[in-house]
C-alpha cells in the first residue's frame, strides 16, 4: 500500500523530497502496525494519470488568468496564448515567469512538477494556489476551467506536456553515465530510489534501536532459573508482560520469607535451625497460654464466679436479718456486726484458755467486763451465743469464704500481653494477621475480665462481650512450618539441601525486583517490536521485482522505431555535431539502463564529453521522441528550454520548436532575448502565427502581463502602438490644463519616438540584415536595402532632428521656455514614422 502511495506521489509530483519520503516511511511503518500514525495512504488511481483526449484530438490553452496564491504574482492578470502556432512569453529574472511556469507544471503533465509557494509576505492568501484556464478542444473553446492546486493533475489539462531542464528524459545517473528515460519509464526508477531511501532510513533506525538495548541484558541481575528470569531472558516483540507484573506483587509473608532466607542463609545452618526450633517452641507456648486464658475467661468460668458472688451476698443478707432479730434489744449499736463477732470469738477463746464456761451464766463474772452477771445480763449473753451458733450465719460465712478465695485467684490470673509479646512480634514479621489475631484475643479476654469484675459487685445479669477466637489453626500451621523450615536449615548443612533453599531465595529475590524489571521489560518489548516492524518494512524495500517490471516496460516501449526517431530528432537539433545513440545496458535499483552513448567510442563517459548545450539538445530530442508516440497533438509548453550556455544550439532549437508549432500549439517561456528573436524570426520566416508577451514587476507584484516585448526589445510596430497609447494619455493631461504633466509626457514621448526612428533604421532600412548583438548577418535580405530613397533619408534626418531638439538631452537656456508641440502635432509625428515605415516596406517587398 505504501509503495502505491509513493507511486501516486511520483506520478503527480516527480521526485519525492525529504518530507514526502518521511511520510511514505510513516505509511510503511503504519502498514506493519506502528501506532499513533494518523496519515492515510492514497494509492495511485486513473485520475492521477495524464489524460488522453483521443486519437488526433487536440487540447490547446487559450488563456491563463486569475492566479492567486502563487509566489508574488500580481492579481487580475491574464496570459493569452496563440492557439494555432507559437506563443513566446519573455520575462527577465524576478519578473514572475517561474510562477506561471509552476502553475502550468502543476496543472498539466510534467515530470518534475515541484511545489508552489505562496507569497511569504502576504497575510490574505489561502492555503492552496488557484487559477482559471480557458482551453479549446479540437478548435472549440470550452467553458472556463477553474483549477486548484492539489495532489492530482487536472484530468483535461494533463494532456498538455511541459518541458524544462529538470523534466528532460536524459539526465545524469550517479554522475557516471547519461541515461535515457522516456516519461513513465522513470517511474520504476523513482520508486526504486524511494525504496532505497526508505531502506537507508530504516537501517539507520534499526542501528539506533539496536544501540538502545539496555545493558542489563548483557549482565543480567536476575537468575535464568527463576520465573522472572525465564521471562526476562526470553523477551520477544510480542511477549505479554502480565505474568511479570503478577510476579512482582508479593505478600507481606513472602517479603518476610525473603528477609528470613537472606538472614538465615548468611548464618551457620545449624545455628539458624536452632533459632527456628526456639521460635516454634515459643509459638507452642503462646498457644497453650491462650488456651488457658480462654478457659479462665470462658462463659462458664465467669458465670461461676458471678454465681459465687451472688450466693455470698444472698446468704449474708439472710444472716443480717437473723442478727437484726437477735440483737434488736442491744444497748449499743453494732452488736452482731463483724467487729463485735471478732470480739465475741476472742472472749470465747479466752474462756476456753482459763477453763471457764462461755458465755458466763447468772452470778458469774463476765470475761469481757469482769462484772458479776444478773439474770437479765446472763440471758442476754445466752442470746448472743445462740445467734453465733445459728446455721444462717455459718452459711453466710462459708459462702463468703469460698467467694473471697475464688475472687482472689481470679484477680491473680489477669491476661498479660507481655507474656506473649516477644513471640507475637516475631510472628508479626511474617504473619501479621496471626499476630493481630493473638492480640485481638487477649484484648477481648481482658475486656470480659473487666466486665465480670464490674457485674459481680451487684445482683443482676452479667453482660459480657463475645470472646475472640484463638487463631489456633494458623498457630499450629506456623509452628509446623517453622519446624519444617528448621529441618530444611539442618539439611542445608550439606550442598543439596542448601541448593533447595537458595533456589527459593533466588525466586523471591527476583520477584522482589520484578516491578523495577517490568519497566525495563516494557521498554525492551517496545524496542523489539519496533525492530520487528523495521525488519518487515525492510523486507518490502527490495527492488528486484521493480527492476524486473522496469526492464519489461522499457523493452516494450523503447523499440527500434523509437530509437530511430530519437536519432532523427538529434540530427534536426544538432545536425552531425552530436552523434549519439540509445543503447540497452542492463538495470539496477528498479529500472533498466538505456544509456546515451557515443557512436565513435561507446566506452567514453558521455557526460564528460557532451557540453551543457549538447545535453539540452539530447534531452529535447528525447522529449520530442516521447511525444511522437502519443495519439494526440495537444499543446507543448517549454519553460526556459535553453540558456546562455546553449548559444551554439539556440537557433536549431528555435527552428525545431517552430517546426513543431505547425503540428500543435507551442508555448515558450524564456528570459533569453536572443532566443526570442530566433523564435520570432523563424516563425515569421515559416509563416507560423506567433504571439509575443512579456512579464514585468510592478507595485502590485510580479507577473504583470504586457503584449509584445518590453520597450527596449520591442519592434517598430509594437513601439508605434505604445506611442499612440501614450499620446492619448498626454492629450488627457493637455485637455485638463495640466501644463507640467503634459510637458513631461510630451518630452518623454519624443524621446521614445527618436528611439523608435533608430530601431526603424536597424529593423526596416537594413531589413534585419544587421541586428545589434546578434551573432550572424542575414544576407538574404541584403537587396531590400536598395529600396531606400534619398527622400527617405531626408525625412529620417528631419524627424530625428525634431525629436532631438525637444527631448531633454541638453540643459536648455534660461531665457528659452518654448511650449511643447500640441497633441495633434505629436500624433502627426507618430503617423509620419508609421507612414514612412509602411512605404519603405512596400518598396522592399517589391524588390524581394
Amino acid at each position: 500500500m505504501w509503495q502505491r502511495d509513493a507511486l501516486r506521489r511520483i506520478v503527480t509530483g516527480g521526485t519525492l523530497d525529504a518530507a514526502a519520503i518521511k511520510e511514505v516511511l510513516d505509511l510503511c511503518k503504519k502498514e506493519h502496525g506502528a501506532p499513533d500514525i494518523s496519515l492515510t495512504a492514497a494509492v495511485l488511481e486513473a485520475v492521477h494519470l495524464p489524460a488522453n483526449p483521443g486519437n488526433g484530438a487536440t487540447i490547446a490553452l487559450v488563456s491563463l488568468g486569475d492566479v492567486v496564491g502563487v509566489n508574488q504574482l500580481a492579481p487580475k492578470q491574464t496570459l493569452v496564448f496563440e492557439q494555432q502556432g507559437l506563443t513566446v512569453v519573455y520575462g527577465p529574472n524576478g519578473a514572475g515567469k517561474s510562477g506561471y511556469g509552476r502553475v502550468l507544471k502543476r496543472a498539466c503533465r510534467a515530470r518534475k512538477a515541484g511545489e508552489i509557494m505562496p507569497d511569504a509576505f502576504s497575510l490574505t492568501i489561502g492555503d492552496k494556489a488557484t487559477a482559471s484556464f480557458t482551453i479549446s478542444q479540437d478548435g472549440a473553446q470550452q467553458p472556463v476551467l477553474p483549477w486548484e492546486d492539489n495532489a492530482n493533475p487536472d484530468p483535461v489539462l494533463s494532456a498538455v506536456s511541459v518541458f524544462d531542464r529538470e523534466c528532460g528524459a536524459v539526465h545524469l545517473q550517479d554522475k557516471t553515465e547519461v541515461a535515457f528515460r522516456p516519461f513513465g519509464l522513470d517511474i520504476p526508477d523513482d520508486l526504486a530510489a524511494v525504496c532505497t531511501q526508505i531502506k537507508v532510513l530504516l537501517q539507520a533506525e534499526e542501528a539506533q534501536f539496536k544501540a538502545l538495548r539496555d545493558p542489563v541484558f548483557d549482565k543480567p541481575t536476575w537468575r535464568a532459573t527463576t520465573s522472572v528470569g525465564r521471562i526476562m531472558s526470553g523477551l520477544k516483540y510480542n511477549t505479554k508482560l502480565d505474568p511479570l507484573a503478577t510476579l512482582g506483587v508479593m505478600t507481606d509473608a513472602e517479603r518476610a520469607r525473603l528477609q528470613q532466607l537472606t538472614e538465615d542463609l548468611a548464618k551457620n545452618p545449624v545455628e539458624a535451625a536452632a533459632e527456628q526450633h526456639q521460635f516454634a517452641d515459643g509459638i507452642a507456648r503462646i498457644l497453650r497460654y491462650l488456651k488457658k486464658v480462654e478457659e479462665y475467661y470462658s462463659d462458664d468460668a465467669l458465670n461461676t464466679l458471678k454465681t459465687l458472688a451472688d450466693d455470698a451476698r444472698t446468704k449474708r443478707s439472710a444472716a443480717t436479718i437473723a442478727a437484726e432479730n437477735a440483737f434488736k434489744d442491744a444497748t449499743f449499736p453494732g452488736v452482731g456486726a463483724e467487729v463485735w463477732r471478732e470480739l465475741w470469738e476472742s472472749a470465747r477463746h479466752y474462756s476456753k484458755h482459763v477453763e471457764r464456761r462461755f458465755p458466763a451464766a447468772e452470778g458469774e463474772h463476765c470475761v469481757l467486763c469482769h462484772q458479776p452477771l444478773d439474770a437479765e445480763a446472763g440471758a442476754r449473753l445466752g442470746g448472743f451465743e445462740g445467734f453465733i451458733r445459728d446455721d444462717t450465719e455459718k452459711q453466710a460465712d462459708a459462702a463468703e469464704n469460698v467467694y473471697t478465695k475464688t475472687l482472689k485467684e481470679f484477680r491473680t490470673r489477669q491476661p498479660d500481653i507481655r507474656l506473649v509479646a516477644d513471640i507475637r512480634r516475631r510472628i508479626a514479621i511474617q504473619h501479621a494477621d496471626v499476630a493481630a489475631g493473638v492480640l485481638r484475643f487477649m484484648a477481648t479476654a481482658d475486656l470480659r475480665r473487666l466486665q465480670c469484675l464490674r457485674d459481680i459487685e451487684h445482683n443482676g445479669v452479667m453482660t459480657l462481650s463475645p470472646m475472640s477466637v484463638i487463631p489456633e489453626t494458623e498457630l499450629l500451621a506456623l509452628e509446623s512450618d517453622t519446624r519444617t523450615y528448621a529441618g530444611h536449615l539442618e539439611a542445608a548443612a550439606d550442598v543439596e539441601g542448601r541448593q533447595i533453599l537458595q533456589a527459593e531465595l533466588d525466586e523471591l529475590e527476583d520477584r522482589a525486583a520484578a516491578t523495577a524489571l517490568h519497566e525495563v521489560a516494557t521498554k525492551e518489548v517496545e524496542r523489539l517490536a519496533k525492530l520487528e516492524r523495521i525488519a518487515k518494512c525492510l523486507g518490502q524495500t527490495a527492488t528486484t521485482t521493480i527492476t524486473k517490471l522496469g526492464n519489461e516496460l522499457a523493452d516494450d516501449i523503447i523499440t527500434p522505431r523509437m530509437r530511430d526517431r530519437f536519432q532523427r530528432e538529434i540530427v534536426r537539433l544538432a545536425a552531425e555535431k552530436v552523434r549519439v545513440e540509445v543503447v540497452r545496458s542492463g538495470g539496477q535499483y528498479g529500472s533498466p539502463n538505456y544509456q546515451i552513448r557515443l557512436f565513435a567510442n561507446p566506452k567514453t563517459k558521455v557526460h564528460l564529453v557532451l557540453s551543457e548545450g549538447e545535453q539540452t539538445c539530447v534531452a529535447l530530442a528525447a522529449f520530442l521522441t516521447e511525444l511522437a508516440t502519443a495519439t494526440h497533438k495537444s499543446a507543448l509548453i517549454f519553460d526556459d528550454p535553453v540558456t546562455s550556455l546553449d548559444h551554439r544550439w539556440r537557433k536549431k532549437v528555435a527552428q525545431r520548436l517552430v517546426d513543431e508549432a505547425k503540428e500543435r500549439q507551442i508555448i515558450v517561456f524564456t528570459h533569453d532575448l536572443v532566443f526570442v528573436n530566433d523564435l520570432n524570426d523563424s516563425a515569421r520566416g515559416q509563416g507560423i502565427p506567433a504571439k509575443l508577451a512579456n512579464l514585468s514587476r510592478g507595485p502590485e507584484g510580479t507577473g504583470i502581463v504586457g503584449d509584445g516585448l518590453p520597450w527596449d526589445h520591442a519592434g517598430v510596430k509594437a513601439r508605434l502602438d505604445r506611442l499612440e497609447k501614450d499620446q492619448r494619455a498626454a492629450k488627457a493631461l493637455y485637455d485638463a490644463n495640466d501644463e507640467d504633466g503634459y510637458r513631461s509626457s510630451a518630452v518623454r514621448l519624443y524621446g521614445f519616438l527618436r528611439a523608435t526612428w533608430e530601431r526603424a533604421l536597424e529593423e526596416i532600412v537594413f531589413a534585419g540584415v544587421l541586428i545589434r548583438h546578434r551573432d550572424y548577418i542575414d544576407t538574404k535580405h541584403l537587396k531590400k536595402v536598395t529600396a531606400l530613397l534619398e527622400t527617405d533619408t531626408e525625412a529620417f534626418r528631419a524627424a530625428f532632428k525634431k525629436c532631438s531638439d525637444i527631448i531633454e538631452a541638453h540643459d536648455p537656456s534660461r531665457v528659452r521656455n518654448e511650449e511643447p508641440p500640441p497633441p495633434s502635432e505629436i500624433s502627426d509625428d507618430i503617423k509620419a514614422l508609421k507612414d514612412w515605415a509602411d512605404a519603405l516596406r512596400i518598396r522592399q517587398n517589391a524588390v524581394a
